[in-house]
């Protein structure tokens, strides 16, 4: 916020400037001032010569005395002009530095509300990266229960793979079982047989040893008294059961070999078959040991998930209560901030809006006691001049009486020129012409819309509807001209001829010259979307006839032009259309005031008028002489 402790020693600046401009003024009016006293020092010695050539050069000093007289009223008029130029001057430069400081408020405002923005991006943001945690948060779970079961998907891969390496292996030893068990059947029947066999052998080996061992005892028993021939039977006999004897013992030796084979060839396949069992127990041990590290893993897995979402679910209540406070806390300094601004822009709108109204009032004041100033002056000026007329033209008549020209008695004084409109005419001063001819109660348009308001008013409601309505307007794009009451009597009285007008409140809504009504109307119409009907002129807008008198025609040239449409936002009292601008701010932007050339070109030309009149009295009094 701007400080407005700056505008004492602004003051104080522009007091100290006052002083020496006075100062200034003064010395010029006493250098000013020197020579009228010459000539009435020397009119002493002229008036009292005796001769007609005295007389004649006392007149002519008297002239030029009068002539000095005028042209030092001229300058004090000028110099009085210039300083109320000089003042206007000042006073549109306290209102262009209390414009920029609206200007900077302003600014002020829309920075607030571009932090307000940012804490609405920051809200936004905060938002977006809850949401982005939560994503993140769901990728996490998709990745680790993805990786879970990528790894139990390659356990249970695993166990398939051992479940058909154990089943291929049980399909191997039960093929090579099916191949060996025939084969081993079949030996163990070839192994009975020969047992059988070798224990028939035997048995027979026995008998035929045990009729080997009768045969001999036969033989040694007896006497050999056999003969020959039965011996060598008996030897045949027995050569062929010692042939038979060795063959069965030969056989004996390779049933025996054959058993040993067949001995080892079963313990071979009990050792295969001990060795298939003992691996296929290491195998089911191997299985159950996976087993339960599978389920240990699978157990470690869950607690692992379980932890991770409850950390994952702590975390995210803290960052939404972290995130909760803050947005409260935000909210709270945002509201607080708001307060704040708006308790201290209707403050500082509140001041800037009374010191408006204080100056302008001061303004308005003080150009009036200055215009009542210098009719009076005009006045007791004309008076002086129209004695001095008088005292001349006596003089001139008894001039006339003393010499009697016999040889013109056609010759009449010629009358004097009227130089001036008399006491009751009125002066062209700036105020009064503003006033009179800035504003067309009855506009030649009968769409023109005008905004009836008061720039001095002390009333808060008046205010704030007066501003209300100008905002209105201004957002629907309609071209309107306010008119200040306070400062033009003929705007008053017009308004209080309107029929409907009487006894309501400022603002009032006129179009065409006719009353339409006040903010009230203007709110219920815009609401309702009948802007247009409230804005539409009446029957007879424009004609002279709703107000009751004839219409005011204005001087030509002296109307403000619609390009020309500038007003202050503080005191609502130019009296020129204005053109409604954007309604995106909420603070309306205050324009720079322009200094009217117009007021200026209407003193330059009083002032020539002046030295005109003045200039041309002295001729007068030269035609009295000759006559």
């Amino acid at each position: 916020m701007p400080c407005f402790g700056s505008r004492k020693k602004a003051k104080r600046k522009q007091q100290q400037q006052q002083q020496q401009q006075q100062q200034q003024q003064q010395e010029q009016a006493e250098v000013y001032r020197r020579p009228t006293t010459a000539p009435n020092e020397l009119d002493v010695p002229n008036m009292a010569a005796p001769t007609e050539a005295a007389g004649l050069d006392g007149r002519s000093l008297r002239a030029g005395s009068a002539k000095s007289a005028n042209s030092a009223a001229v300058a004090q008029i000028r110099q009085e002009y210039n300083e109320l130029k000089s003042k206007q001057s000042e006073h549109l430069d306290v209102i262009s530095r209390q414009s920029a400081e609206l200007k900077e408020l302003r600014d002020m405002l829309a920075q607030q509300k571009q932090t307000e923005n940012e804490e609405v991006n920051k809200d936004k943001l905060l938002e977006e990266r809850e949401k982005e945690i939560r994503k993140l948060m769901d990728q996490m779970n998709e990745m680790a229960a993805e990786g879970l079961e990528l790894q139990l998907a390659e356990k249970e891969q695993m166990l398939l793979d051992k479940d058909k390496e154990l089943e291929e292996l049980n399909k191997k030893w039960a093929q090579a079982d099916e191949v060996v068990r025939p084969a081993l059947q079949q030996v163990t029947e070839q192994l009975e047989d020969l047992k059988k066999a070798n224990q028939e052998a035997v048995s027979r080996l026995a008998d035929k040893e045990k009729e080997l061992a009768i045969l001999r005892a036969q033989v040694n028993r007896r006497d050999r008294k056999k003969n020959d021939g039965k011996d060598e039977e008996r030897q045949k006999r027995l050569n062929r059961l010692t042939m038979d004897l060795e063959n069965d013992r030969i056989m004996i030796q390779k049933l025996e070999e054959l058993n040993q084979q067949l001995e080892a060839q079963k313990q071979e396949h009990e050792a295969i078959l001990q060795s298939h069992a003992e691996e296929m127990a290491e195998k089911d041990r191997e299985l159950v040991q996976h087993q339960k590290s599978l389920s240990q893993l699978k157990q470690s897995q869950e607690r692992a998930l379980q932890a991770l979402e409850r950390k994952q679910a702590e975390t995210i209540q803290a960052l939404k209560m972290q995130h909760q406070s803050d947005t409260e806390k935000l909210r709270e300094r945002l509201d607080h901030a708001e307060k704040r601004a708006k308790s201290e822009m209707n403050d500082e709108v509140e001041k800037l809006l009374q010191e408006f109204e204080q100056s302008e009032h001061a303004h308005s004041v003080e150009l009036a006691n200055l215009a009542q100033s210098h009719r009076e002056q005009v006045t007791k000026m004309r008076q002086g001049q129209k004695a001095e007329l008088r005292n001349h033209m006596k003089r001139a008549s008894m001039i006339l009486e003393d010499t009697q020209v016999p040889d013109l008695p056609s010759a009449k004084v010629m009358p004097l020129r009227k130089t001036t409109g008399g006491v009751n005419k009125s002066i062209r001063w700036p105020v009064a012409a503003l006033q009179q001819n800035a504003i067309e109660l009855n506009p030649r348009d009968p769409s023109f819309v005008q905004l009836y308001v008061s720039g001095v008013s002390g009333n808060a409601t008046i205010k704030r509807n007066q501003e209300s309505l100008r905002t209105l307007l201004e957002a629907n794009q309609v071209t309107f001209q306010i008119v200040d009451v306070a400062k033009s009597e003929p705007a008053l009285q017009h308004m209080r001829r309107q029929p409907k007008s009487t006894g309501r409140m400022l603002p009032q809504v006129f179009v065409g010259g006719v009353y339409r009504g006040q903010y009230e109307d203007a709110l219920q119409h815009v609401e309702e979307g009948r802007l247009e009907e409230f804005l539409r002129p009446a029957a007879g807008a424009g004609t002279g006839a709703a107000g009751g008198g004839s219409p005011t025609t204005p001087a030509p040239g002296r109307t403000l032009r619609k390009s020309d449409a500038q007003r202050s936002t503080a005191s609502l009292s130019s009296n020129e259309p204005v053109t409604p601008t954007s309604t995106h701010a909420s603070v309306p932007a205050v324009p720079p005031i322009r200094r009217k050339s117009y007021a200026l070109d209407d003193d330059a030309e009083l002032l020539k008028e002046l030295e005109k009149e003045l200039n041309e009295q002295p001729s007068h009094a030269h035609t009295l002489q000759s006559f």
